[in-house]
């Protein structure tokens, strides 16, 4: 594998610790002060002091203040992503099994009951979240959803987000962001009850309080910084991808993006063509960091380029070559894939169907984007008639005497000779 152009080490993980212990302290005080903390955060990082829920007037405004073009726009990618998420309940299918004559093992599939959301409002408030986070939990069918996302300004959310969260039907939401609402959702406060669950994107403070936060409140995943692998032959238009490049090198300045090329004269005129935009980027400043720290292309042959998409497990990962199908069944990890030459990654980002909380950090080995079976529960249940009990008793207890528990094998002991303890 050879580079003809290579990313830049720069992370000595400092940065990790601080923020680290940053979020322990405002989980505590959230933990200790409730309300009063959530609002002195919001005073002190974003410089808010306003209601922190919204209310229905200002859902509504909001709402009426979005263009028709861009309210059609919403609700027809919304719809999208409805459509695909509503499918694949088809998945989840109540079964009960016989493994033994009168031994009946069940399995059922429960919505958590409540799930809070989150919509990042930072460098790039993201509307568009609001339906990839809120529609999965909605066709799980999730009884109470609450909605947090930072306020963009001194007068709160971003109101295309809030106007986002009105269409959808949400109506707990709160102009609340960073490590305090995960806190927030996850212990509660005056005026709202903790939930079961919480999923989104957010900054390294919001993931960091959600890897503190887990275990008392369900996640998603730990989401890190945006990530883009093309895997490109001598078919794929250089213009092409050095737009998907910087599609996903001006989310921020960590982003990393990955291009690796079987041919060599499509490399290197996509490199020319990444530098070429590059100059008249709008988003120049946070691209170009990103290019520059993080941006590598390659050029190597078919086995490498397989190899090394698999061991980097890369959120998205776009077969911009002829046949990309054949290459899909080759790949192992990866977030979302994006198949063919017109199948750009923004499409997924901007609601053709498929979720954009995708998997980062090489997290795709062992999990999942967001979608419908992320607010399900997976429940068992055991139905043991008398005769299959007594007839279980005797190995059972074998195994129970072997492991060292003896109480186990008293409680089967007691099916087997049908006398009190």
């Amino acid at each position: 594998m050879e580079y003809i152009k290579t990313a830049l080490d720069t992370n000595d993980g400092s940065r990790g610790r601080d923020v680290s212990e940053t979020v322990r302290q405002i989980i505590e005080s959230v933990r200790a002060e409730g309300l009063q903390a959530i609002e002195r955060f919001s005073r002190r990082f974003d410089g808010y002091s306003g209601p922190l829920f919204a209310g229905p007037e200002d859902i509504a405004l909001s709402i009426d203040a979005l263009s028709p073009r861009l309210r059609s726009a919403i609700e027809n990618a919304a719809e999208r992503v409805r459509a695909f998420h509503r499918d694949q309940m088809a998945l989840f299918k109540d079964i009960e099994t016989e493994t033994s004559p009168g031994v009946r093992a069940g399995l059922r599939f429960v919505p958590v009951d409540s799930a809070a959301v989150y919509i990042p409002g930072g460098r790039y408030p993201l509307p568009t979240t609001a339906f990839m986070t809120v529609i999965p939990a909605v066709e799980a069918g999730v009884r109470r959803i609450a909605a947090f996302s930072p306020p963009s300004s001194e007068t709160g959310m971003n109101k295309t987000v809030l106007a986002t969260l009105g269409i959808l039907g949400v109506t707990e939401i709160l102009c609340v962001g960073g490590a305090q609402s995960v806190a927030a959702a996850a212990l509660g406060f005056q005026g709202f009850d903790p939930v079961d669950m919480f999923a989104g994107p957010g900054n390294a403070f919001v993931t960091e309080a959600k890897r503190q936060l887990s275990g008392m409140v369900g996640i998603d995943g730990l989401a890190g910084p945006s990530e883009v692998m093309i895997i490109a032959d001598d078919s794929a238009d250089p213009r092409f991808l050095a737009a998907d490049i910087l599609a996903q090198a001006e989310h921020d300045p960590m982003s990393v993006c990955t291009l690796l090329c079987l041919d060599r004269e499509t490399a290197a005129e996509t490199l020319r063509e990444t530098e070429r935009l590059l100059q008249t980027s709008p988003t120049r400043d946070t691209a170009e960091k990103s290019w520059l720290r993080n941006g590598s292309i390659a050029c190597c042959d078919e086995a490498e380029a397989i190899e090394k998409a698999n061991a980097s497990a890369p959120e998205h990962l776009e077969l911009a070559v002829a046949e990309p199908r054949k290459w899909l069944n080759k790949c192992t990890s990866f977030g979302g894939a994006f198949l063919g030459h017109w199948s750009a990654e923004a499409f997924g980002d901007y609601g053709a169907g498929t979720n954009h909380v995708l998997p980062t950090g090489r997290s795709s080995r062992f999990g999942s984007g967001l979608w419908t079976g992320s607010f399900l529960r997976a429940q068992t249940c055991l139905d043991v008639s008398r005769e299959a009990a007594r007839a279980l008793a005797p190995e059972c207890m074998l195994l129970a005497n072997a492991e060292g528990l003896p109480m186990h094998a008293l409680a089967m002991d007691a099916r087997l000779k049908e006398t009190r303890l």
